[in-house]
């Protein structure tokens, strides 16, 4: 069983809380529901999305602050959990600290903009054998 040095479970759990107040329980699409636009758009939208949202004491307001507020260490696990939880990489849990590796310096804003965080997470933590 692979185990975070420094993330612990109640906080990937209070970052899913959190992902579900901004994003509610979203589960992922069918290919015949995804709206197909190219990345400039899809980025676009998600800034309008996220300055529209980004006032004091709102959901998105209270994830990126929890989210800031760990360490480099932390973040690049949850990242790494991310990934993991994901599953489009191919990445296996035996994979985690090489993905933990490949995740430092990845800003963490990177976490805030997944609207599937939540489930990525669970997943990936359910793959560790975590949950």
């Amino acid at each position: 069983m692979m185990k975070m040095n420094f993330l612990t479970i109640d906080k990937v759990n209070k970052i899913i809380e959190l992902t579900k107040l901004v994003y509610g329980s979203k589960t992922p699409q069918s290919i015949s529901d995804i709206k197909l636009t190219d990345a400039n758009t899809q980025a676009k939208e998600l800034i309008e999305f996220l300055i529209e949202r980004q006032t004091l004491n709102t959901p998105i307001n209270t994830l990126s602050e929890y989210i800031n507020n760990l360490s480099s260490e932390e973040t690049a696990e949850a990242i790494a959990l991310m990934v993991l939880g994901r599953g489009d990489s191919g990445r296996q849990p035996s994979d985690f600290l090489e993905l933990v590796k490949e995740a430092q310096g990845v800003e963490k804003h990177y976490l805030v903009e997944k609207s599937l965080l939540a489930q990525y997470l669970r997943s990936g933590l359910e793959k560790l054998n975590l949950h």
